[in-house]
């Protein structure tokens, strides 16, 4: 008798970069360590991600790993985080990393989500994601007036036809996404061909959606809060909005 493997749910953060536009805060740290208050960016995603049905946790890191590994074996939890180690971080953008660390995921059988190690946000907008009938979505921020350096998606009926900074969307992508499935398989396989030049993960995301349409759901923020630390005044927003998700999740 064949026993069929169980799904699992896995999340990849990536937080290898080196974030030079938030220097000189990140000279001596990465930027998912950069506290909020008593909490860094990643306690917060990774409590979040514990507390909903996720099985294990991959954080991608490069800039100052040993940091974040040694950061993260003190974060308890009681979900499994494992570290995936990106040695060329200098030379890579963030399709490298997540092509890493879905050398982890059996896209056979496991759904993944994928969050940059820089976003914060809400319980309740990462619960709308993980519990979406969708085998693949991501969340879409409606609430916002779209700048030119945004990721940027186009929505046609309710799905994501373009994705990345250079499209011309009417919605700003948050960097969460879930997927699953053949869409998984494909996405999967779209990491591994040879760029000339490094890239975003959205660039090859974009290319698989113009021969899959109608395929990635797209959910609106609608009013959760939610932001993404490029630089520091998005640091002192995130904390200022960290005092208010504090008080939702009470």
């Amino acid at each position: 008798m064949t026993h069929q493997k169980s799904k699992e749910t896995k999340a990849i953060i990536l937080a290898a970069g080196t974030s030079a536009r938030l220097r000189p805060l990140t000279e001596d740290l990465p930027k998912c360590l950069l506290p909020l208050n008593e909490d860094t960016i990643i306690d917060h995603q990774i409590r979040c991600l514990a507390r909903l049905a996720v099985n294990h946790v991959f954080v991608v890191a490069g800039y100052k790993r040993v940091l974040v590994q040694e950061h993260i074996a003190n974060v308890k939890t009681g979900l499994p985080v494992s570290i995936v180690n990106n040695e060329l971080f200098e030379q890579t953008d963030n399709a490298f990393s997540l092509s890493l660390a879905l050398e982890h995921i059996d896209a056979e059988n496991d759904t993944v989500l994928v969050l940059d190690g820089d976003i914060l946000f809400e319980l309740a907008l990462l619960k709308e994601l993980i519990k979406s009938p969708y085998d693949n979505a991501c969340i879409v921020d409606n609430s916002i007036d779209i700048q030119p350096e945004d990721c940027k998606v186009v929505v046609t009926n309710n799905t994501a036809a373009r994705i990345g900074k250079r499209v011309r969307g009417n919605v700003v992508y948050t960097s969460m996404i879930k997927l699953s499935t053949d869409f998984l398989k494909a996405f999967t396989r779209a990491l591994k061909e040879p760029r000339a030049r490094p890239e975003w993960y959205s660039e090859p995301l974009d290319r698989l959606l113009m021969q899959h349409s109608s395929t990635l759901h797209v959910i609106y923020t609608n009013g959760l809060l939610r932001c993404e630390i490029d630089t520091y005044e998005d640091l002192l927003y995130a904390r200022a909005l960290y005092q208010q998700i504090k008080k939702h999740e009470k």
